[in-house]
C-alpha cells in the first residue's frame, strides 16, 4: 500500500471514529460545566478550580489512561470490558466461589452498567439538546420533553433498518459539530484570554486541598465531562488505535477545551445570569437556532452509537455464556457488525423514554448518568490490571506505579457519584443489579444443566447394541445434531432413541466452539468418528456470526445433499425437585430465561422446515 493511500484510509477511519467513538464525549459540553458550576458555585475561584479539575480529568483519564495504556490491552484488536473478560485466565473466568468468583460478578456488573448507560445516554443527550429551545425563546421550553420523547421513539423504531446508511454521514456531521463548538469557544475566549490559566494543575490541586471531602460532591458533576470515555476502548476493533488517538488529539480534545474555556468566560462576565452556558456561546439568536439543530443531530448520533454498541455488547455476552440466546437480525449483507437485537432494542428504548418522562430535565438525570459512568470506568481499570499482569505479562514494576494512580482517580469519581444515590444514581444501580442477577442465574443454571445432562448420557456402544438387537430402527436419512463433543451422544439423539426408538443411518455432529477472541480465522474441520458418525468442528469468535448451514455445505456435503438432511434439536423442560442443584427463585428464573431464549434453530440460522425438536425433562 502506498503512503498516500495509507494516509487516506487512516483519514477516513479517523473521520468515522469522530461520529461513532467521540459522539458521547463530544456532546458533554452541553451540560458538564453547567452542572459542575451549579454544584460548586460561580465565584472566580470556583470557576478556575472547576475548569482545572475538568481539564485534568480529561487528560488523566482519556489521554493517559485510555489512549496511552488501556487501548494497548486489546484482544486480537478488539476492546471493551467483555474483551477483557474473555482475556482473563480460565481459573478466574470459570471460578465458582471465593474472591475470583466475586471478581467475575464484578465484571458482570460492569457489563450490566453499560446497558444502563445505553438507556441513559440517549435520554440525557437528546434532552440536553432540546432544552436549548428555551434559549431561543422561553415559551418553547415546555416542548423539550415531548420533542425528546418523539425523537427517541423514532430513533429506536428505525433500528431494524440498520444504522449503516445513517453511519455514513456520522463523521462529517460530528466534524462540523467539533469545529463549531471549538470556534464559538475560541471567539469568547478572545475577550478574556487570562482564563487559560485555569489549565494549570495548581488550580485543581489547590481546589481539592481547600475543599477536602466536599470535592467529591463537585467531582460527581465534573465526571460528566468524560462521558463516553469507555467508547474509546469499546470501539477499538472498528477503527484501531491510531485513528482513535489521532481523532482525540487533533480534533476532539482541542474543541472540547476551547468550548469549556469559552463557557468559563461567560460565567466570569455574568456570574448570576441563569443561562444554558453552552447555547449562550452562540453570538446571536440565528446562530443559536443553528446550534440547537446541530446539537440535536450530534446527540442523536451519540445515541445511535450507544444503541449499536449495546446491541454488539449483548451479542458478545450471549457468546460468552453470560446471557441466554437472543434473536439477532443482521441489517447488512456487507457488514457483519450491523445487527439488530429486538429484545435489547425494546428494553433500552422503553428505559430511555421512561427516564425522560420521569426525570424531565437533563440536570435531574445527571446523577444517574454520572454513577453509571464512574462505576464502569472503575471496573474496567481493575479488569485491565488483572489482564495486564495475568495475560499480557506487563512489567509489574510499571503497573505498580500506574494502576494505583488510575484506581485512586476512578475510585474518587465513583465515591463522588455514590453521594447522588438518592438523586438518580439508584436508577443505573437498579438496572445493573437486575441484569447482573440474570447473568448470574444463567451461568449458574447452565452449569447445573451440564451436570444434569451427564446423568442422562448414553454411550455410542449402547446405541450400536440397541440397533443390532432391533430395539432401535435405522432411518434412511442423514441426521444433523448439535453437540460440544463427539464423545458425548447429543441430547437430541438421546431423546430420539428413548422416545422414538429410532436413529438416522448417518449422523453428523456439529460442534460450535466459542473462542476467547473476537475473531477466529481457523477453518472448520471434519473428523470421522465411526462409520456412522462424523463430527464437524466450527470455531467462532465472540464477535462473529454463526452460519452452521454454510459450514456444512462448504466442508461436508454439497447443497443438494444438505437439502435432504434433517436437523434434530433438544428442547428441555425443567422440573422442580429438592434434589436439584438449583433452588427456589433461582430455578424458576432460569426456567423462565431458558423458555424465553431464542430458539436454537433461529439463533443458528437453521432451515425451520427441516428441524425436528425433541423434548426431555430434567431436574436441576
Amino acid at each position: 500500500m502506498s503512503s498516500s493511500s495509507h494516509k487516506s484510509s487512516l483519514g477516513m477511519l479517523t473521520l468515522g471514529a469522530l461520529g461513532v467513538v467521540f459522539g458521547d464525549i463530544g456532546t458533554s459540553p452541553i451540560y458538564a460545566l453547567r452542572e459542575s458550576l451549579n454544584t460548586a458555585g460561580s465565584s472566580v475561584y470556583d470557576i478556575y478550580g472547576v475548569v482545572s479539575l475538568l481539564f485534568w480529568s480529561l487528560m488523566i483519564i482519556v489521554s493517559i489512561k485510555y489512549l496511552a495504556f488501556v487501548l494497548r490491552a486489546d484482544n486480537n484488536g478488539e476492546g471493551g470490558i467483555l474483551s477483557l473478560f474473555a482475556l482473563l485466565p480460565g481459573r478466574i473466568k470459570n471460578a465458582t466461589k471465593g474472591p475470583k468468583y466475586l471478581f467475575v460478578l464484578f465484571m458482570m456488573l460492569g457489563t450490566a452498567l453499560l446497558v444502563a448507560d445505553g438507556m441513559l445516554t440517549p435520554a440525557i443527550s437528546v434532552l440536553s439538546a432540546t432544552e436549548g429551545l428555551a434559549d431561543i425563546n422561553k415559551s418553547l421550553g415546555h416542548l423539550a420533553v415531548p420533542l425528546t420523547v418523539v425523537i427517541l421513539i423514532a430513533l429506536f423504531a428505525i433500528q431494524y433498518k440498520g444504522s449503516g446508511s445513517i453511519g455514513k454521514v456520522f463523521g462529517p456531521i460530528v466534524l462540523v459539530w467539533f469545529a463549531t463548538i471549538g470556534f464559538f469557544g475560541f471567539l469568547k475566549l478572545q475577550t478574556r484570554p487570562e482564563v487559560l490559566k485555569a489549565l494549570l494543575p495548581s488550580y485543581a490541586i489547590e481546589y481539592i486541598v481547600h475543599h477536602g471531602f466536599h470535592t467529591l460532591i463537585i467531582l460527581s458533576s465534573v465526571i460528566l465531562a468524560i462521558t463516553g470515555a469507555e467508547a474509546l476502548y469499546a470501539d477499538l476493533g472498528h477503527f484501531g488505535k491510531r485513528a482513535i488517538r489521532l481523532g482525540w488529539f487533533l480534533v476532539v480534545a482541542p474543541a472540547l477545551i476551547l468550548n469549556y474555556l469559552g463557557q468559563a468566560v461567560l460565567v466570569l462576565e455574568n456570574p448570576k445570569e441563569e443561562k444554558n452556558l453552552f447555547f449562550a456561546l452562540a453570538p446571536n439568536n440565528h446562530l443559536r437556532v443553528f446550534l440547537v439543530i446541530l446539537a440535536t443531530l450530534a446527540t442523536i448520533i451519540a445515541s445511535q452509537a450507544l444503541i449499536t454498541g449495546v446491541a454488539s455488547l449483548s451479542r458478545q455476552a450471549v457468546r460468552l455464556g453470560l446471557l441466554p440466546r437472543l434473536r439477532i437480525i443482521h441489517t447488512s449483507k456487507e457488514v457483519a457488525g450491523q445487527i439488530y437485537v429486538p429484545a435489547v432494542n425494546i428494553l433500552v428504548g422503553i428505559g430511555s423514554v421512561f427516564l425522560v418522562i420521569n426525570f424531565k430535565t437533563s440536570s435531574a438525570l445527571a446523577g444517574a448518568y454520572s454513577f453509571a459512568i464512574s462505576a464502569t470506568m472503575l471496573m474496567t481499570t481493575i479488569a485491565f490490571g488483572f489482564v495486564a499482569v495475568e495475560k499480557l505479562k506487563w512489567k509489574k514494576r510499571s503497573l505498580a506505579i500506574l494502576l494505583p494512580i488510575f484506581i485512586v482517580v476512578d475510585a474518587a469519581f465513583f465515591l463522588a457519584t455514590v453521594t447522588k444515590i438518592f438523586k438518580g444514581a439508584w436508577v443505573p444501580l437498579l438496572i445493573g443489579g437486575a441484569i447482573t442477577y440474570i447473568m448470574w442465574v444463567w451461568r449458574t443454571g447452565q452449569r447445573a444443566l451440564e451436570a444434569a445432562m451427564k446423568e442422562q448420557d448414553i454411550s455410542w456402544e449402547e446405541i450400536e447394541t440397541a440397533i443390532n438387537s432391533g430395539d432401535v430402527s435405522v432411518l434412511p436419512d442423514t441426521g444433523i445434531y448439535l453437540s460440544t463433543s463427539a464423545l458425548k451422544v447429543p441430547q437430541a439423539l438421546v431423546a430420539q432413541i428413548k422416545n422414538l426408538h429410532s436413529c438416522p443411518k448417518k449422523i453428523l455432529i456439529v460442534s460450535v466452539i466459542q473462542g476467547d477472541v473476537p475473531i477466529v480465522t481457523a477453518k472448520p474441520m471434519l473428523k470421522e468418528v465411526s462409520s456412522r458418525v462424523n463430527q464437524l468442528y466450527v470455531w467462532v469468535g465472540f464477535s462473529q456470526d454463526i452460519d452452521i448451514q454454510r459450514a456444512i455445505i462448504e466442508n461436508v456435503m454439497p447443497a443438494e445433499e444438505e437439502a435432504e438432511c434433517t436437523y434434530y434439536l433438544a428442547d428441555r423442560k425443567f422440573i422442580e425437585s429438592p434434589a436439584g442443584q438449583l433452588k427456589g427463585n433461582t430455578e424458576k428464573t432460569f426456567s423462565i430465561l431458558h423458555r424465553n431464549s431464542a430458539r436454537a434453530s433461529t439463533y443458528f440460522g437453521l432451515p425451520e422446515s427441516r428441524v425436528i425438536t425433541l423434548g426431555s425433562q430434567m431436574d436441576l
